[in-house]
């Protein structure tokens, strides 16, 4: 800004004044997509680039180069302050919640001093705290879960198939980004957004597929077709 304003004071009009910002703004834009060298990470066409030995990009995302094409929802950004002797601070919270359709997803929450900074750390945490659920039928659960987180209490109750996302909005998000689409939902007490996340996901990590179930009870687990073969 400084630059700015010496240079400022060597042009006479205020036209002249006016094309030198844009091109020091063009000159600063320019030089900050050099610096962040986005020409080799084009992900339009959603392949992963790769070198030419045919390593992948080490710059990639790895969330996206190990389970699929990977998104992100902005679910809240809040502005917090805390009383400090030397006066109130002023901060922004974000929460985010991510995944992949594909039986993994995660939440983040990030703080900073802008809600655009918060964003960025709150996506960056979501990458690393992430769970995984093995979907029946690919769709589904294969019982009824429940979570709880202080006072707010997560049900999620296995349905047939081909029936839909059913109860609070944000449980059916979360549950759309593990890709389970058939689901109904009951959220009780306190409904606050990050009781609601964290007893989600508590609620879908005790859910067991049938083969954990079948290893627990001792049985041995072989689909109807197999059976008949075996005339069991």
């Amino acid at each position: 800004m400084v630059g700015e304003r010496r240079g400022a004071m060597d042009t006479w009009t205020e036209e002249e004044r006016k094309a030198f910002t844009e091109s020091l703004d063009d000159l600063i834009e320019e030089e900050r997509v050099r610096g962040l060298k986005l020409g080799d990470l084009d992900m339009d066409d959603g392949t992963i680039p790769s070198n030419d030995d045919g390593a992948y990009d080490s710059r990639v995302d790895p969330n996206q180069r190990a389970f699929g094409q990977w998104g992100e929802t902005i679910v809240r950004v809040d502005r917090v302050q805390k009383v400090q002797r030397g006066g109130t601070m002023v901060r922004y919270r974000a929460l985010v919640v991510g995944g992949n359709a594909n039986g993994c997803a995660g939440f983040g929450i990030g703080k900073a001093a802008s809600p655009a900074e918060a964003t960025q750390v709150a996506v960056r945490m979501c990458k690393r705290n992430i769970f995984f659920i093995d979907r029946y039928m690919g769709s589904g659960l294969s019982s009824d879960l429940a979570g709880k987180h202080n006072s707010c209490r997560v049900l999620l109750r296995a349905t047939e198939p081909n029936v839909g996302l059913k109860g609070h909005d944000l449980v059916t998000l979360i549950l759309t980004y593990f890709g389970v689409t058939d689901c109904s939902a009951k959220t009780h007490g306190n409904r606050n957004i990050y009781n609601v996340v964290r007893a989600t996901f508590k609620a879908i990590c005790t859910h067991e597929s049938l083969e954990e179930i079948s290893l627990k009870r001792g049985k041995r687990l072989i689909n109807l077709e197999r059976a008949k073969r075996l005339q069991i």
